[in-house]
């Protein structure tokens, strides 16, 4: 297959030319010559490379946090696809891990999983807008049964290291060669450090949800601003973090240590409205016309934008590159959870995992190792109508 395009954002730049890929692969990628045979031609479209979503909880009215409905997980990564979203570690709940696992082995008609990620169970829920809730016993079997369910594929754990108890759970998942995030923190900045120190690796949705930058402390915001060793995950909504932030964040973090994520929920697509809660003790969910989900008491319930909302900010209000933007959305990740071999840029060799977006950074078609797995025009009914039938209040 010979994709034409005049902008392909490749590993060296943007080329105008020619994607050609045969068994999955990329074969080449070259300057396009005249009256050259090619099978689609995208003409001026954006080809980027796959974006790898490493922290989503759920999208178009399909969740992976809660239940093992196979029919739901396979809505959830065919809706992902429709973001331009063609590799995720799919962000699941505890008691879900083990269904996502056995069908990341299986082919899907949707995004690729590559890992499991789980924010949790051991979270301290603090910050703006926090509603202290405790957390669950620091339970040793919990922490096993999570790695036997991921069956190899559980790839990162996100947790409260101030919790007493969790140094045991860390040094579980630590054996396992399971990443450890921070997460949903209440650390000053000297207890951050010595986190990293005993193996903190990411921060989970940098700035959210941690002790924030103080000019007497910097928190945990800080440390994992200032730590090397951490790679932040960044919400580029503009809502989670705002725009100022971001370009504070981008002027003092190695890009190379920054993953872009959705931290989207099921009501990611949803229309503007008021929604049943689906978080304990909540009543409701409200989607504002900003895009804020937000709890009945103002807390942020992650993201209603895909990371394609994301990389339109950086693009085109901070006045990034896009060719320096995708490498934050698809082979940082990569890079760091060791697939960037293979995957997280556009290169001969690697995988055709690409994504056709407009000017205005709409998702086109998304194609996922040769495969197209949407369409703009046949895909046109991906949100999950039960979830509105079900769940809609206003």
């Amino acid at each position: 297959m010979i994709i034409r395009s005049r902008r392909i954002v490749s590993e060296d730049g943007i080329v105008d030319g020619i994607l050609e890929f045969e068994n999955g692969k990329i074969i080449k990628i070259e300057s396009y010559q005249e009256n050259q045979k090619v099978d689609i031609d995208y003409g001026k479209h954006y080809i980027i490379p796959g974006i790898f979503d490493t922290h989503n909880h759920g999208t178009m009215g399909y969740s992976v946090m809660n239940g093992n409905d196979e029919k739901d997980i396979k809505g959830y990564l065919k809706g992902l696809a429709s973001q331009g979203v063609t590799n995720v570690f799919p962000t699941a709940g505890v008691n879900t891990i083990k269904t996502v696992a056995r069908l990341a082995k299986e082919p899907q008609d949707g995004a690729r999983i590559l890992g499991i990620h789980s924010e949790g169970p051991w979270l301290n829920r603090v910050g703006e807008k926090g509603v202290k809730t405790g957390w669950p016993e620091v339970d040793k079997e919990v922490a096993h049964q999570m790695i036997k369910d991921g069956e190899g594929l559980l790839r990162l754990v996100a947790l409260a290291p101030e919790i007493p108890g969790i140094e045991e759970i860390m040094e579980i998942f630590k054996q396992a060669k399971v990443d450890l995030a921070i997460a949903h923190s209440n650390c000053n900045y000297e207890e951050a450090n010595k986190a990293i120190d005993n193996g903190i690796r990411v921060a989970t949705h940098l700035a959210n949800v941690m002790t924030g930058l103080h000019h007497r402390d910097v928190g945990v915001f800080g440390a994992c601003l200032l730590r090397d060793e951490v790679t932040c995950e960044l919400i580029c909504d503009g809502l989670h973090v705002s725009l100022a932030m971001i370009e504070i964040i981008l002027k003092v973090k190695d890009h190379n240590k920054i993953m872009m994520i959705s931290d989207c929920s099921q009501m990611a697509g949803a229309p503007i409205g008021k929604y049943k809660g689906f978080f304990p003790g909540n009543n409701y969910i409200v989607i504002d016309e900003q895009g804020f989900v937000l709890s009945e008491t103002g807390r942020l319930c992650g993201s209603s934008q895909g990371i394609i909302f994301g990389i339109r900010n950086l693009v085109n209000q901070l006045g990034l590159p896009i060719e320096d933007v995708v490498k934050m959305s698809s082979l940082t990740a990569c890079k760091k959870y060791g697939f960037a071999d293979e995957k997280g840029s556009l290169k001969e060799g690697k995988y055709a995992d690409f994504v056709v977006i407009d000017d205005d950074m709409n998702v086109l078609y998304t194609y996922c190792e040769g495969s197209k797995i949407y369409d703009y025009q046949k895909d046109m009914d991906i949100f999950n109508s039960r979830f509105l039938e079900e769940n809609r209040i206003l």
